[in-house]
Formats: structure tokens, sequence, C-alpha cells
């Protein structure tokens, strides 16, 4: 049994899927194990289940960080902003809505000012219009 490469006609299927679609469900499909699909979403931060309507913390994140996958916390950045990891990862997959005081720690973190978050968020709603 060896290892594979997933092709983009793979990735892309699970990508757009993963709400969909259970894990299993994915994995008949394509022709791959559980644990191989599993590993794929969670190595590509695809969130499974259900999610919040709007990622702020995404959003936030893409601000800084030209590709979000870039950014990886270290344990200096749980302690400042008294994050578990497991608290982190569901604001950032979207499982979780971040709280206010949460979300004002997490922007002087990443140095982006409340002006440049809020006017992220106000465009995002507008262009939703």
């Amino acid at each position: 049994m060896g290892m594979s490469h997933w092709n983009e006609t793979e990735k892309q299927f699970v990508r757009d899927n993963a709400d969909k679609l259970t894990i299993e469900q994915m994995s008949e499909h394509i022709g791959r194990s559980y644990t191989a699909v599993k590993l794929f979403l969670h190595r590509n931060r695809v969130p499974i289940g259900v999610t919040v309507k709007r990622n702020l913390v995404l959003e936030l994140v893409k601000l800084r960080y030209k590709n979000p996958e870039d950014f990886y916390p270290s344990r200096v950045f749980y302690e400042t902003l008294k994050f578990t990891p497991q608290r982190w990862w569901d604001l950032y997959l979207g499982k979780k809505q971040i709280s206010e005081k949460e979300y004002v720690s997490l922007c002087e973190y990443l140095g982006v000012t409340l002006p440049e978050a809020f006017e992220t968020r106000q465009l995002t709603f507008l262009e939703e219009k």
C-alpha cells in the first residue's frame, strides 16, 4: 500500500464537498482512505462541519499575510492572546465566533489597526449586498 500524490481533481472535489459530504463519502468517491481524506483536510486547513457565517479571524490573518497558510501560531502567540490551540483553530476554521475582546487582541498582535480591521469588515459587508 503505497502513497500516491493527490491530483487536482481529487483536491478540488474534497475542497468543494467538505461541507456537503461526510469524510467517508468523499473517501469512497475518490478512492482514498478515510484517514487520507481527514489528513488532507487538516493539512490544507479545510473546515468541515458547521462554520460561522463570516470568519473574521481569517479576514484579519489575510490582512497581514498574502497567504493565510503562512501564519503559524507560536507558543508566544498562544500565551499573549490567552488562546488554547484548540480555541485558535476553532476560530481560524470558523467553527466558533470570535469575541470582541479576542478580536481586538488579535488585531493588536497582528499589527492591524482597528480602523483597518473595521474598514475591511465594512467593505466586505457592502460588497455582499
